[in-house]
Order: structure tokens, then C-alpha cells, then sequence
């Protein structure tokens, strides 16, 4: 083993087939090396930090170890024959001077981080044969455009930046390219360290884009970026050195991870939505110049760190920012971590609603999902009629979307949200059957609902269980039901008397009422559309959705 010798160069003779681990790691002196065509792998941190200025490695070399070249100062060109397989993790990672190297046919493996921040390569074509590129395989080189040949089933560019082959992840966004960018729609997720250290300044977001990466954008030139409510992860260090300024949280996320927004030196206004319950170490340390921290959820988030150093906000002064609450929480927050980290807390002019009771009730066991009614403590009145309901078979961030005819529909009728789901001609559909044992979770968003005060709702994540199917049909009750008639719409009461009928639209503005009714009733509505028809004896009430 040559590692940390006075070696100079060296000739492999015929005969060696493999360079083991660490053979000659940090041999700074060795500038030169060939190899016989007996090579079948190079080890790993075979070449760590040599001195190397190029390398020729014959085809006969299937297989380049973990780290075999990583932080060669000096190597300026790889040359790899046809033959070679597979570059592992890192394998010419951090090689600042490498401004050239050719991807044989051959290569199949890209591993992750092969060539991290190698910031002199500035072109790269990615052979047909690769099957996989591993994680930051190229994030922060000087790539101007990637270059991926035709069949490649792995990855593809798309205007020089590299996709997965199916479109659903962007892989690496060329460092020196335009300083506003699209992600192309059908993207669910940035990878890792894809646009680290790039110069774009605004990217804008798809609609059903889901997760950024760890490093997603750290140490990049970014300033602007939409987050749209279906994104659920922001991964550790995903902004970190960011130049953003102003920022609002994605609504769906339950957690800011270590780092995420770490150092953000220009950043001065935070907004974190009321699903947050965790904000990891360091998640905006250093961001000296914030001065306000708007806090949405009535429950203060946990602010998770083991010490003063890695307090999510350290290094920043306490007497410079200003936290607001929701109304009816200052002794919340001032009573956790919160108040012992800000000297400012204040409660802003409006609360939050949280429900007092949801219909089918939270963690229950199900057969089917339909109709579900949120009850809370004060009369409400709806801001959305088709509110983005979501559900998710599995996982809460990660499972299955369970996709849904057209949409939901929202009413609301005094203190009680009632959302089922739709067809495109505003009909309820069928419920969704639930598998047997399957965990599921339903997000209704925050403030699609407000009371008088203002106040609007939180956003509400419930959880269900499926359950066996019974076999059993449920048979509703012919005792009272509602028909049309030449416009009219008829309440047949059955045997049901003394009873208020009411008429709702789907605002929850009382249209028409009737006391002391029995037998039927009709009403005849001005216009086409949905209506909700209410019908209370004594204790008991029952809704009819009617489309006329």
C-alpha cells in the first residue's frame, strides 16, 4: 500500500485485476498512473485526495469504488473505456479542477453524489445504458445543459434540465442556467441537491408537486417560490442560504426539518400554518434579519433541539421579532418554548375555529366514506363551496391518494360543515369504499369555513379505519323523503308531525321555513342549482340535498 508516500507515478503491471480500499489514499505526490488491461475494480478511497492531474481507466474496470477519487485537487481529466460499469457513491465527488470526462456506452450505475460539486465540469451526456443516477449525482457542478441519449429508461432533459425518465422527480437543474424557471407540470418532487448552488433567482411550482429533497435549493441565488397546498415535505436543509425574503409555509406540511431554512440572512417574515406541530434544530438559525413570525395553529408548535446552539431559532435576536397568535392562545405560547425564546408575543385581532365534534367520528372504523359533518361552537358560514378535500390510503404524507369522482361540495347550516363527495354535475356519488384494516386519512383545509368574528377554520385532518364489509345493505327510510313536481320541491313527512321544515342554499342562507308542518310541504325555488332541505321534529332532524 502506497497511501501517504513520496510516490510519483506508477505503471500497474498485467496481473493486477483490483486497486484495493484506501490503497493509495492521500498520496498527494502521486501525479501519474497506468493501468495494464487486467483491472477489474478500483476500491474504495483507492485514490483519495491523490495528486493526480489525469487518468485513463481501461474498459477492463468494471467497477469504481465509493469515493475512489474523491477531493483530487488536482485532476483535470478522466477518461473512462468502454467497458466500465458502474461509478459508485461519490466517486468523483469534490474534484474541483475535473472539466472533462466521457460516459462510456458501457456505464450503467451513476451512484449517488459521483460528481458533487465538481464546479469546473461543465458538460455531461448520459449514455442510453444508465439505469440509474444516483442522488446529487451532479448537483452543484458547472453543467450548463445535460445531454441524455435517446432510450434512456432512467432520465431524460428536458430543455437541459434532468428528469426522471417518467417525469416525476426533477434530478439536476443546470448551474449557470436562466434565473427564473418552470417545473414541468407532471413533477411531483425535487430531488436531492438539485438546484444547490444554482443561480436561479424564482422557480414556480405545479399544482400537484409533493416534496423537496434535502439541499433542494440550498446555498442557491433563490429569492421567489409559490408553494402549493400539495406539497408535504420540505426535507433537511432544503433552503438553507437561500436569499428569500418573504415566506409562507405549504398548509399541508406537519413538519420543518433540521436546517430547512438555516442562515437565510435576508429572510424577514415567516408565516407557519396550524398543521406545523414540529420545527426541527437549526430549522432557521441564523436568519438574523426576520422580525416576524406569523403562528396560525392554536397549539404552539414543538420547537424540538437538544441544545442552545441548535434551537431552531438561535443566533437570531429575540428583541427584534415579533410573534403573532391566534386569538385566545398568548398563554399558550407565552407559556412554552416560545415565550422563553421572544420577548414579543401578541395576539392577533382573529382566532382560529377548531370542531367541537366530527360525524363519523375521528378514528373510527368504517366500511365507506361519505358524508362527513363538522360540528363547531359557534354559528359558521362557508367561503368555499368546492373546497380541496383530500384522502389518502396509508401513510398521512405519503400514502396512496385515493381519487375521487370529480370533487367535494361544502355546506354549511348554522354551527355545522357538512362536505360529500360530488359528481361534475354537482350530485353526491356513491361512498368510497374503504379495504378492510387500511389506514386512512381525510384533509379538509383550513378556512373554507368563518364565524362572525371572523375567525376561520383550522385545517382538520381526521383519521379511519377500514372496516370488514358487513354484506348487509343499509335501507333508508321511506318515512320522509323529498321529490320534485313541476318545479315544486315536495317534503313528504310520513307519519312525522309538528315538524320545521327549512330551505338552505348551499351558502347556508335560510330561503323558507315552515312550522307545524305534517303530511308535505312544498317549496318552489327561484332558480336551478342544489338545495338543502331540513327537516327538525323535536330532538331529532334529518338534511336532504336536492338538485333542482
Amino acid at each position: 500500500m502506497a497511501s501517504n508516500s513520496k510516490l510519483t507515478s506508477l505503471a500497474i503491471p498485467a496481473g493486477v485485476t483490483e486497486i484495493p480500499q484506501n490503497c493509495f489514499y492521500n498520496n498527494t505526490s502521486l501525479t501519474s498512473i497506468s493501468f495494464a488491461g487486467d483491472i477489474t475494480s478500483i476500491g474504495s478511497g483507492a485514490f483519495y485526495k491523490a495528486g493526480l492531474s489525469k487518468i485513463t481507466i481501461p474498459g477492463s474496470c468494471k467497477s469504481i469504488g465509493t469515493n475512489a477519487f474523491q477531493l483530487c485537487p488536482n485532476l483535470a481529466q478522466v477518461t473512462l473505456g468502454e467497458g466500465v460499469d458502474s461509478l459508485a457513491e461519490g466517486a468523483f465527488r469534490e474534484c474541483a479542477k475535473l472539466a472533462s470526462i466521457n460516459l462510456p456506452s458501457s456505464l450503467r450505475k451513476i451512484g449517488a453524489y459521483a460528481f458533487l460539486d465538481n464546479t469546473s465540469l461543465t458538460s455531461v451526456t448520459i449514455p442510453a445504458g444508465v439505469s440509474e443516477v444516483g442522488d446529487a449525482a451532479f448537483s452543484n457542478t458547472g453543467v450548463t445543459a445535460f445531454v441524455v441519449e435517446a432510450g434512456n429508461t432512467a432520465c431524460k432533459a428536458v430543455d437541459g434540465v434532468l428528469y426522471s425518465a417518467d417525469g416525476r422527480v426533477l434530478m439536476a437543474y443546470p448551474n449557470q442556467a436562466a434565473a427564473e424557471y418552470t417545473i414541468a407540470d407532471g413533477c411531483l418532487g425535487v430531488g436531492e441537491g438539485a438546484f444547490s448552488h444554482a443561480q436561479v433567482q424564482k422557480v414556480i411550482v405545479p399544482e400537484e408537486l409533493r416534496a423537496f429533497d434535502d439541499n433542494a435549493f440550498s446555498e442557491s441565488a433563490l429569492a421567489e417560490i409559490n408553494f402549493p397546498s400539495s406539497v408535504v415535505l420540505l426535507g433537511n436543509q432544503a433552503f438553507a442560504k437561500t436569499q428569500l425574503t418573504t415566506l409562507v409555509l405549504p398548509e399541508n406540511i406537519t413538519a420543518v426539518y433540521e436546517g430547512t431554512f438555516a442562515q437565510c440572512e435576508a429572510l424577514k417574515s415567516v408565516t407557519i400554518p396550524a398543521g406545523v406541530r414540529t420545527i426541527g434544530a437549526y430549522a432557521f438559525n441564523g436568519c438574523s434579519a426576520l422580525t416576524e413570525v406569523f403562528c396560525l395553529g392554536a397549539n404552539p408548535p414543538l420547537l424540538d433541539y437538544y441544545e442552545g446552539y441548535d434551537h431552531p431559532f438561535g443566533n437570531i435576536e429575540a428583541s427584534q421579532v415579533t410573534v403573532y397568535v391566534p386569538k385566545g392562545t398568548l398563554s399558550d405560547y407565552e407559556n412554552s418554548e416560545w415565550g422563553s425564546q421572544f420577548d414579543h408575543i401578541v395576539e392577533s385581532a382573529t382566532g382560529v375555529l377548531a370542531p367541537e365534534s366530527v360525524l363519523p367520528a375521528n378514528d373510527s372504523e368504517l366500511e365507506s366514506l361519505g358524508t362527513l359533518e363538522i360540528t363547531f361552537a359557534t354559528n359558521i358560514f362557508p367561503l368555499e363551496q368546492y373546497p380541496k378535500v383530500t384522502v389518502v390510503k396509508g401513510q398521512e404524507l405519503a400514502g396512496e391518494p385515493v381519487v375521487i369522482e370529480w370533487g367535494w361540495l361544502s355546506y354549511a347550516i348554522g354551527q355545522t360543515l357538512t362536505v360529500y363527495p360530488v359528481d361534475e354535475y354537482q350530485e353526491g356519488v356513491q361512498p368510497i369504499a374503504l379495504e378492510s384494516g387500511e389506514e386512512y386519512y381525510v384533509t379538509i383545509p383550513a378556512g373554507i369555513v368563518m364565524n362572525a368574528d371572523g375567525d376561520r377554520n383550522q385545517k382538520i385532518v381526521l383519521h379511519f379505519t377500514g372496516k370488514e364489509q358487513s354484506g348487509i345493505a343499509q335501507v333508508e327510510s321511506n318515512e320522509c323523503f323529498v321529490t320534485q313536481n313541476a318545479g315544486l320541491l315536495q317534503v313528504v313527512l310520513g307519519s312525522l308531525s309538528n315538524c320545521t321544515v327549512e330551505l338552505f342554499n348551499t351558502t347556508g342562507h335560510l330561503l323558507d321555513r315552515i312550522d307545524g308542518a305534517q303530511g308535505s310541504v312544498s317549496f318552489q325555488p327561484a332558480a336551478s342549482g342544489l338545495y338543502i332541505v331540513r327537516v327538525t321534529s323535536g330532538n331529532t332532524s334529518k338534511t336532504f340535498k336536492v338538485v333542482k
